[in-house]
């Protein structure tokens, strides 16, 4: 079916004499919209009106460099990191998909990607880039390049329940043992509080309560992340002992650098 629901009103999508023709109804009724294509195709056909050339269609690798890219970095500019991630995902995706143009890439290009990028990576590294062409492919819809998404409806791999590994006592000594002094705190504060390593690097003098033994986490996704976690007396040491040599009130620097940076 070439008419199909955009924004609220009925589009109209398709090919004459070798030319797209897309356009909006401007209209909300299905059925309306339907003879509003019918007069369009007849109009075409009687030579009675032309035929609006859009252009063809971008590669997709133009496309993710030229346009995807420049906005994304644009719009997470508070996310960096988010902007990374699709950066990132975006290699592999131009490499399978880089030279078809935006509306010749099918559900079965998708699903070709999806297998071949399983056979060289985990379920769940293969999801996050399909989750990237389908947030990309949406950017392109909305900018007219594309009549609907071609990930939608292409099943995710299962990435199974996960796999925790436990560090052994006799691991955490011997890493202890051989580790630099600064990934020796940083390694320290993980296994004593159970923060993440960017919790760590972002930690700051302020967060930090000797006198009630705890540190507070003030950022993070969710409600949950930012938390209070109860200090145990080796973490109060390697605290203290950084806080003294502590600058700009960051716990942990590298040469006047903050460590996650």
């Amino acid at each position: 079916m070439s008419v199909y629901k955009r924004g609220g009103v009925y589009w109209f999508d398709f090919w004459f004499r070798g030319i797209r023709c897309r356009e909006s109804t401007g209209l909300t009724n299905k059925n309306a919209a339907t003879d509003a294509e019918a007069i369009r195709r007849a109009e075409l056909a009687e030579g009675r009106a032309g035929i609006i050339h859009r252009g063809s269609s971008p590669k997709f690798e133009d496309f993710v460099k030229n346009e995807f890219m420049p906005w994304s970095e644009k719009q997470h500019e508070a996310h960096p990191r988010t902007h990374t991630y699709y950066r990132v995902s975006s290699k592999p995706l131009i490499a399978f998909l880089g030279k078809l143009p935006l509306d010749g890439i099918s559900t079965a290009h998708v699903e070709k990607f999806k297998m071949r990028r399983a056979e060289k990576v985990s379920p769940a590294s293969t999801n996050r880039d399909l989750a990237a062409l389908r947030y990309m492919l949406n950017f392109a819809y909305r900018q007219g390049h594309l009549a609907r998404n071609p990930v939608k409806g292409v099943g995710f791999l299962d990435e199974g329940p996960g796999f925790m590994r436990v560090v052994s006592h006799e691991e955490e000594r011997r890493y202890l043992g051989k580790a630099r002094p600064l990934l020796r705190d940083v390694a320290t504060i993980i296994l004593e509080t159970g923060m993440r390593p960017e919790e760590v690097f972002t930690l700051r003098r302020e967060n930090v309560h000797f006198d009630r033994r705890y540190l507070y986490v003030p950022k993070g996704k969710t409600i949950f992340a930012r938390r209070d976690i109860p200090l145990t007396d080796a973490a109060v040491t390697v605290l203290k002992r950084r806080l003294r040599k502590a600058k700009h009130g960051w716990c942990f620097r590298i040469g006047g650098t903050q460590l996650c940076r």
